[in-house]
């Protein structure tokens, strides 16, 4: 035993009664930061509920990611091993190789040199030893350990009549599995009526330990909701502004990993995986990652039809912008391209018939809506100066209701769990800034930034109202090139 300073009887009391003491002896390398006192607390909960005798306690357990959650675990693993009665633990994780690696871990602590000068040489007592499945006995006392995939098969758990009385779920919903339906379905499906049934019939206690994911689908949500579940959830960040466990993580890295994160457009995944917020990414209801890129086979020479859409900025707020969108038609509508920015009506024409010569579309719509109506003019103007023919310009004006209900609708049809039930499509280079946008959009805000997907909106409208104008085909008066080149480059416009 590395060198202590007290005896072996104050050091196995100081283990029991002291989670530093604890932690310090099992992982003198790795444990040089006291736990916090979330941390504390929540050591005391699990390992007082560790002691009951009888019956079945459930704890719903959310931890940031980054501060040694699964080392705390495998400690508290460890902890029960040395400390209680429990006779079979049981744990499970997103896959069988993780579960083999957690318990794994816990028999290399058992093996340390600390612990085998205290608590003797468990190896001696061995009875079997695979991948997933530990026997052995400790101090006279039996002990079995295993590991278990979501989606196991709990068959031989049932080791000569010893059940499960400690199982643990350690990261068993990966982000992935959370965001798709049918996955978190199943998943839960399974830890319901399968790995919950497999317990000891006089006492057993559940522990799940996982991330608050902004998905219908997260387990953890549901357990938070759930009567029968106690728990136990904590973001990184705490309401004084000050880290979890400054001296692991200190705010101001914290906030540069924020920081990161919505600098690529995902702010989503830290406040979820780092803050536990359940609202990240979903303040309307809607899962977002439902909405996904159009497929590949989709080319830009198989669309029949197409549209410009013109969204011009009325100016009310200093982040608008003017957005120019592309849609091709296949069998539904696909947001194709677009161009965004404080354009000037010369620019904002510019924009769009380079769009519109780009994919050979004739049909092009102005919202015209105030004074926005009278860019729908200036384009017939350029038309005319530049000897471009083919064109339909066309005046829309959004439906009746609120822009915010039409965005929410718009939405809706895309967000399906079944890509192919999807009303509208968005081209992959699309995707990105649309979701990213749809994530920031408050239903009950009247100041959203939202020009991309007010564009969008109007897609419903088009086809119900101007089909004959949609197809590609136009004849131009001057040579094609000549007038892309014009186009993209500088426009002789008439004012």
């Amino acid at each position: 035993m590395h060198d202590v300073g007290v005896s072996r009887a104050d050091a196995i009391e100081a283990a029991r009664t002291d989670a530093n003491f604890f932690a310090a002896l099992c992982l003198p390398e790795i444990f040089v930061h006291l736990f916090p006192s979330v941390f504390l607390a929540l050591w005391q909960w699990i390992t007082a509920n560790l002691q009951i005798e009888r019956g079945f306690q459930k704890l719903a357990i959310g931890l940031p990611r980054g501060f040694g959650k699964t080392i705390f675990l495998k400690l508290i693993v460890v902890y029960t091993i040395l400390f209680t009665n429990r006779k079979f633990i049981l744990v499970v994780c997103n896959t069988q190789d993780l579960a083999q690696n957690f318990i794994s871990d816990v028999m290399d602590v058992l093996d340390s040199d600390n612990i085998r000068a205290i608590f003797g040489n468990w190896r001696t007592t061995l009875e079997k030893d695979t991948l997933h499945l530990k026997k052995f006995s400790f101090r006279g006392r039996p002990v079995i350990i295993a590991a278990m995939g979501v989606g196991g098969s709990p068959r031989g758990l049932n080791i000569k009549y010893v059940r499960p009385d400690f199982i643990i779920m350690d990261d068993m919903q990966s982000k992935e599995q959370a965001e798709s339906q049918i996955e978190a379905a199943r998943t839960l499906s399974w830890m319901m009526g399968t790995l919950l049934k497999t317990n000891d019939p006089a006492r057993c206690l559940y522990v799940f330990v996982g991330n608050m994911y902004p998905y219908p689908g997260s387990i953890l949500k549901k357990l938070k909701n759930s009567s029968e579940w106690l728990s136990f959830i904590t973001a990184a960040i705490l309401e004084d502004g000050q880290s979890i466990w400054p001296e692991l993580k200190p705010v101001s890295v914290l906030l540069q990993e924020f920081k990161h994160d919505t600098e690529l457009g995902h702010p989503e995944i830290f406040l979820a995986e780092v803050m536990n917020d359940e609202n990240a990414g979903v303040k309307h209801g809607l899962d977002l990652t439902l909405i996904t890129s159009a497929p590949d086979y989709l080319t830009d020479a198989d669309a029949p039809a197409g549209w410009i859409m013109i969204d011009p900025s009325l100016g009310r707020k200093k982040s608008d912008d003017v957005v120019v969108a592309a849609f091709l038609m296949h069998d539904k509508p696909m947001f194709r391209e677009m161009s965004a920015g404080k354009f000037s009506p010369k620019e904002t024409i510019k924009e769009s018939f380079t769009l519109a010569l780009k994919y050979q579309i004739r049909a092009i719509f102005v919202e015209a809506v105030a004074y926005q109506a009278t860019l729908a003019y200036w384009m017939r103007e350029v038309m005319q100066d530049l000897g471009l023919v083919g064109f339909d310009i066309i005046e829309i004006l959004p439906k009746a209701g609120s822009k915010n209900a039409r965005i929410f609708a718009t939405l809706k049809s895309m967000a399906k769990p079944n890509p192919e039930d999807a009303e509208q499509l968005l081209h992959k280079d699309v995707r990105h800034i649309f979701v990213a946008q749809a994530q920031d959009w408050d239903p009950l805000k009247t100041n959203n930034i939202d020009d991309i997907l007010d564009v969008a909106t109007y897609s419903s409208q088009i086809l119900m109202e101007h089909q004959g104008s949609l197809l590609r085909v136009f004849e131009l008066s001057q040579d094609h090139n000549k007038i892309a080149a014009t186009t993209a480059e500088e426009m002789a416009l008439p004012f």
